[in-house]
């Protein structure tokens, strides 16, 4: 069985893989600055879920990111049309579950969820971090 922990970077790398959605020079919106999603973005993420009291709770800030734009909007695929936000929603529905949904445990290990795409992000770079 495997741990949490690798299933976490499991799906970290599942998101880092579309290089394509990560590239400085793909746009889904008119306004190019609302595409950008910076890693300080997703580290701030990390340290939210710690402080929500549960896990609905924190599951609707996210919606309510995906609604307001700034690169949540974006296409992650732009062939199924399903937007960056939907897509970590979907994956956070599966942290929650992987932790017997016991908001205590999946506000952690979604903290650590963000923080290792954090980490992703740095490596990969892109949108806005890449030098050109």
């Amino acid at each position: 069985m495997k741990s949490i922990n690798e299933t976490l970077i499991k799906y970290v790398n599942e998101i880092g893989s579309n290089e394509k959605f990560w590239e400085s020079e793909y746009k889904n919106t008119k306004n190019a600055v609302k595409d950008i999603i910076g890693s300080n973005n997703l580290r701030q993420l990390a340290v939210l879920a710690l402080n929500a009291d549960c896990y609905e709770e924190f599951k609707l800030f996210m919606q309510y990111k995906t609604a307001k734009g700034n690169g949540w909007d974006s296409y992650f695929d732009k062939e199924k049309k399903e937007r960056f936000g939907d897509v970590i929603i979907s994956y956070l529905d599966k942290i929650y579950e992987a932790s017997n949904k016991n908001d205590d445990e999946a506000l952690n290990n979604i903290s650590r969820f963000f923080g290792y795409l954090f980490w992703r992000k740095r490596v990969i770079g892109g949108k806005g971090e890449k030098s050109k």
